[in-house]
Parts: structure tokens; sequence; C-alpha cells
């Protein structure tokens, strides 16, 4: 496919951006000791910041259209660096959870406005690749952002990881100087008769269903993920930690050939459920206690993950044939609740339940979520 400019700017703020999003979470424990509180109080980093991003689209649906795609996306992106730069003077966990919080109301209008940008940008027949090189765009900024925070918590202190990330963000913020000024977005609005007609259509609904389960589980193990090693070995590292995250980088070339990959297995339903029984056999192998081993363990349960996601996320913009905004908005809107209820409530079980029993309440989930992909029709 070929990339024009406009294409490959959105590339590079989806990173950043997507850098800044998942920042907190390998130094999530440093920050539950620093502070004295539970794994699931300093879990809600996570939380506060998801949570506007899945009802926000909602909102933004009615404004977005009349402003300018490149003036929305600077002036948001100069508020990200600022509120990235406001960590350094925080030195108490609410001023934390503020400073997050406003995150998650400015992330939407650029995420979602990505999104759909890309979709628009695609050729006749390319949207399922062009959402793919999207994916594959977050996936490595959510590996930056951990590697990123892991390193310099580790080098430094915690503070000095939201300072680097407001830097970084100038970069894109200098890159839209050179967008394309007519650059438009097809963002419909989420109307409760345009969203019940999307809801109405048996395939998108249970293509959200699936989404739900599955990053639930996703996100949710993530983030509980860094308590876990400490309890394995008190003495790892910050950046141990977010080096884990090293396989969630094969995520990059699944996203990028997942129409290819599903062309071999036959069709998008044998792909779900082989993507499906991928995941669940990495997120089993969390049972063991060898960290060495769960390094390896990172790409299995990534790649399932992020192969079911780009088919998910393929397959709806190819449905779409219209309200292609109305489903991006809405598969946006439940990726972003799963992912928040996920960064929240696994943490909260993790303190009561223990990890294996976790991982039996993430397993009982996934079964859910097979019986969902064995519901799909695409007639």
């Amino acid at each position: 496919m070929n990339f024009s400019r406009n294409f490959l700017i959105a590339m590079c703020t989806t990173f950043v951006v997507f850098c800044t999003l998942y920042t907190p979470q390998p130094i999530l424990p440093l920050l539950a000791k620093e502070f004295s509180i539970s794994p699931g109080d300093a879990g809600l980093l996570m939380t506060v910041t998801l949570l506007p991003l899945g009802i926000a689209p909602v909102v933004y649906g009615y404004f977005l259209q009349a402003i300018p795609a490149k003036l929305m996306l600077k002036v948001a992106l100069i508020l990200l660096m600022l509120d990235q730069f406001a960590f350094y003077l925080a030195d108490e966990f609410w001023q934390l959870i503020v400073l997050r919080s406003l995150q998650g109301l400015l992330l939407p209008a650029i995420f979602t406005a990505l999104m759909t940008y890309c979709a628009s940008m695609a050729q006749m027949g390319q949207v399922r690749k062009t959402m793919g090189w999207y994916i594959a765009a977050t996936i490595l900024g959510g590996f930056g952002g951990r590697i990123i925070s892991g390193y310099f918590a580790s080098a430094f202190e915690w503070h000095t990881v939201f300072v680097v990330l407001g830097f970084m963000l100038m970069i894109p913020i200098i890159m839209l100087r050179y967008a394309s000024a007519d650059a438009k977005i097809s963002f419909d609005r989420l109307d409760s008769r345009t969203v019940s007609r999307v809801l109405g259509h048996d395939t998108f609904r249970y293509i959200y269903l699936i989404l739900f389960s599955l990053f639930f589980v996703f996100a949710g193990l993530l983030n509980v993920l860094p308590f876990r090693l400490q309890e394995i070995d008190e003495s790892v590292s910050p950046f141990l930690i977010s080096s884990l995250y090293v396989g969630y980088l094969i995520g990059i070339p699944i996203a990028i050939f997942s129409q290819r990959i599903t062309s071999l297995l036959g069709d998008d339903k044998k792909g779900l459920m082989t993507g499906l029984l991928l995941h669940t056999t990495g997120l089993i192998a969390y049972l063991f206690t060898d960290v060495a081993l769960l390094y390896f363990v990172m790409f299995a349960f990534s790649a399932g993950f992020f192969f079911i996601h780009s088919t998910l996320s393929g397959l709806a913009n190819h449905l779409a044939v219209e309200h292609r905004g109305v489903v991006n908005g809405l598969y946006v809107s439940i990726y972003y609740i799963s992912g928040a209820l996920g960064s929240w409530l696994p943490a909260y079980l993790y303190g009561w339940l223990g990890w294996d029993s976790l991982i039996i309440v993430f397993v009982s989930v996934l079964g859910v979520t097979a019986w969902l992909i064995m519901k799909l029709r695409f007639g």
C-alpha cells in the first residue's frame, strides 16, 4: 500500500500518544510502595484514563465534525504535553489521579480521530490492511511507553518518566505543521437511533461482546503482572518488569499480516478461534513461576490477543457499509470500557483471591468469548 504524508504523521502521533497511555503500568508496584497503597488502588492510574476513553466518543461525536482535524489534534496534543510536565510537580497520589483523569479527557479526541482518519485514507479494498497498520502503531507505542517508563524509573526516579514523555509529544506537534490542512475526519454522531441500528446487527453485537471480554482479560493480566513478578522475586526492578513486555511486540507483524493469516486459516471464524486458543494457552502458562519462562509466554499471550483484535477491527470496518464513524466510535468505546474494568477489578481480585484463582477467573471469561465467536455469522 502507498503511504501518504498524512498517514505517516498519523502513525507517529499514534505511537507517541499510546506511549503516554501505558506509561504508569510497569511502575505501579513502585508507586504503590511510594504512596503506601494497594495494587487495586495503584491500578486506578490506568482506570481513570481508560474509563473516559470509553465514554467520551458518545459525547465527542457532537462537536468533532465542527472542528478541523488538524486543529483538534494540535490543541489536544499541546494540552497532553503540558499535563505530562505537570507530573514533575506531583507529590501526592490524588494529584496523579487528577492528572491521569485529565489525560483521559484529552485522549479520546485523538484516538477516535486517528482511527477514523486512517480508515478514511484507505484505498478501496485496503481498509483492513490500513487498520492493521494503525493497530501496529498502537502496539509499538504501548511497548515503547512501558520500556521508557521502566528504564527511566530505574535509572533516575519516577517523576522523570512523565517529563520524558512530555518532550516526546513535541515531535507529533511539530509534524502536524506539515499535515494537509484540508484533511477531514468522517465521524458520525453516536445518536441513540444510529447506535441502535448498528447494535441491532447481530454480527456487530457479537464483535463488541468478544472485544469486551477479550480486552478485560488482556488488560487485567498486564496490569496485575508487575505485582506478580514482585511476588515471585522482590528484587525485580521496574526496567526488568517493563522488559517482560517485549513479547507485546509480536502484535506488530500479527496486526499487519492478520488478513493474510486469516486467509491461510480459511475464514474469520477459524482465525478468531485459533487466536483465542493461542491467547488462552499463554494465559494458563502464567501459572508457572519461572520469570525467564514468562518472557516467552508473553509472545503467545499477546499474539493471540492482537490477532483477534486486528481481525475484529478490520472486520467491523469491512462490514460497515454506512455509519463507519459510529462503528469505530462504539469499537473504541467498548474497547476502553472493558480495559478500564480490567485495570481495576482484577487487581482487587488478585489481592483477595491470589494469582491462581485470578487465572481461573480469566479462563472462565475466555470460555464465554469462545461461545460468542461460535455465534458469529457474516451473512
